[in-house]
């Protein structure tokens, strides 16, 4: 006779992993045809998957609100204020809201302009402040503020002069038209959509200069106050009975890891692009204004919204979607694919991302999302319902959570009848960005097993030295690692918290590179192209002997927008002995900063 049994567990498993497959790659067509009320659904979604995602993804803490035909409906937390305590986060909880404070930025610039009729958003930003001075002689008298809060300016949105390990800024406020000035030219302007953070420290530099006053003073006079946002800051001083979610970042295998000590963007030039502090209490408050004053205009705080959400730029193709960008707002349509804006779509193909309101109607919809160290958000609104769902997190992911915690609730608060398995979905970015990061290192050391024997042209102390931009702003101390015989040590502006392992790949070139827990260990936003870790180290001869002498280096190269990376010359004079001259240099910079 035969064997049933065998063929039937046979059978068995086959249908269940292409179940699962399934369930990966397409929609649950039967997820939410139901006929549970929003609430309800809502509820569910934070068991089925709200809290499934922070777990494969890393997160401490979570916090959720949603609003519908304007009345909140709902609100939800998850995890822990700080991993290892014992409190939970509530809708007071502050978190760092990251770039949704460009909102809150572009708004309070729309009010100043009312108050000086010689400028408005396309004056050309030189004329504002005039030590801006483009690089590119071609932006002069060309770059405006729509450019920069629109991200359309084209030039390089690269932050390594600014912020390194721990998100340290390292460069004193006053040099941010220096730096901003010789940003690199990567697209024409107004061509392309390249997101800078560079811009609206322009924008507070702007709003500083025309206000008299410092960038949160106005805010909160302009916008916070007027809209009744108590808890809101750019200026947060905590104290630790205070009810904030401490910063966290996750290891390779999603444990949450406290990031040590706390850092704030006030008081430097990112505080008008991602220093805000919010709970969620305020956040649905300030959907509420936004929305009804897009419904209804009046002479209100937001009075200038419709502008501030108007097309500026299109996202990408915009033959694919309908999707722009305003003035810290996204604006598109349902169905769509949305998260555009954060990590998910470096994680998967674009073509694998989800169409949030497959096979439903035509929805309007405005979002931003947000990080800063230790803290991801995602801001969904739909003025035709008066609806808004905010996510807010307290740890840096291995994938973008909470653009796909967001999107499970817009498809539960909107009964979506095929929504993706974001659950599935956060599991698969979650193993492409762990691969990515780790591949770095494991690719660069294959290199060097490939290549046994490559030496570098010069002595290990022939590189020795300080090497400075081209702003003089910033400089990179070159040293011999004191603890690996074969290694040099990198040092940003020779600060002890931000030295970094300098090992030798091929040729005159170095790498820096960490794997994926090193990075979480020292605190950095991880970047996943390998190019960015290369340091090529260039070697002349002298002008009065043969000897050959290293002169600069290229580093922070960027595949896809600036391969070349920046350009560090060699400090003359500094060479061997270098320690004092590096001390020096770093007593200066400690005293400006």
């Amino acid at each position: 006779m035969f064997p049933l049994a065998p063929f039937v567990v046979t059978i068995g498993l086959i249908i269940l992993s292409l179940f699962r497959l399934t369930c990966r790659r397409w929609p649950l067509s039967w997820s939410w045809q139901r006929t549970e009320g929003p609430v309800e659904r809502l509820h569910q979604t934070s068991i089925r998957s709200a809290r499934p995602i922070c777990e494969i993804s890393g997160v401490a803490g979570m916090s959720v609100g949603v609003m519908h035909h304007g009345e909140v409906i709902f609100r939800d937390n998850f995890g822990l204020r700080a991993a290892g305590g014992n409190l939970s986060p509530d809708s007071k909880t502050l978190y760092g809201i990251g770039s949704l404070t460009k909102a809150f930025t572009a708004a309070a610039m729309m009010n100043l302009l009312d108050h000086h009729p010689n400028i408005t958003l396309d004056t050309p930003v030189d004329r504002i402040l005039p030590d801006f001075i483009p690089m590119d002689k071609r932006l002069r008298g060309q770059i405006s503020l729509a450019d920069f809060l629109s991200h359309r300016s084209g030039l390089l949105g690269d932050m390594s002069f600014a912020l390194q390990g721990q998100s340290e800024c390292l460069l004193p406020k006053e040099q941010l038209l220096p730096t901003v000035s010789r940003l690199k030219t990567i697209a024409p302007i107004r061509r392309q959509w390249l997101y800078n953070n560079w811009g609206y420290g322009i924008a507070g530099a702007v709003i500083e200069k025309w206000s008299g006053k410092s960038f949160a003073a106005y805010l909160k006079e302009s916008i916070l106050e007027p809209l009744g946002l108590k808890h809101t800051t750019s200026q947060p001083d905590f104290q630790p009975q205070d009810n904030f979610a401490n910063t966290h970042i996750s290891l390779c295998d999603a444990k949450p890891l406290p990031v040590s000590g706390t850092s704030f963007f006030k008081d430097t030039f990112f505080e008008p692009a991602g220093g805000l502090y919010s709970n969620i209490d305020d956040m649905l408050t300030w959907a509420k204004a936004v929305l009804r004053a897009d419904a209804n205009p009046s002479d209100g705080p937001l009075r200038h919204i419709r502008t501030i959400i108007s097309n500026q730029i299109p996202l990408h193709d915009p033959s694919r979607d309908f999707r722009f960008y305003g003035l810290g707002w996204i604006r598109t349509q349902l169905p769509g694919v949305v998260g555009l804006q954060g990590d998910n779509p470096a994680l998967l193909p674009l073509d694998d991302l989800p169409i949030l309101g497959a096979g439903g109607p035509k929805i309007v919809t405005y979002y931003h999302q947000g990080s800063a160290l230790g803290y991801y958000s995602a801001l969904f609104l739909f003025p035709e319902t008066e609806s808004a769902i905010i996510v807010l997190t307290n740890s840096i992911p291995l994938n973008d959570a909470t653009d796909w915690i967001a999107q499970a609730y817009v498809s539960a608060l909107f009964n979506f009848t095929k929504p993706a398995n974001y659950v599935a979905l956060a599991g698969e970015s979650r193993r492409s960005k762990v691969a990515a990061l780790d591949s770095i290192r494991s690719n660069f050391d294959e290199l060097r097993r490939n290549h046994p024997g490559n030496k570098p042209q010069l002595p290990l102390q022939s590189y020795w030295g300080i090497y400075d931009n081209d702003a003089d702003n910033f400089f990179i101390d070159i040293g011999q690692h004191t603890e690996i015989e074969d290694s040099l040590l990198l040092k940003f502006q020779g600060k002890e918290t931000q030295a970094y392992e300098l090992r030798h790949l091929y040729d005159d070139t170095f790498e820096w590179s960490l794997t994926c827990d090193e990075s979480a260990r020292r605190g950095r936003s991880p970047i996943l192209d390998p190019e960015y870790f290369k340091v090529r180290f260039h070697i002349e001869s002298g002008v009065k002997d043969a000897a050959k002498h290293v002169t600069s280096f290229q580093w922070a190269g960027l595949a896809d927008h600036a391969p070349e990376g920046h350009w560090m010359r060699r400090r003359k004079g500094i060479g061997n002995d270098h320690d004092q001259e590096v001390l020096d240099v770093r007593q200066s910079m400690t005293q400006a900063l």
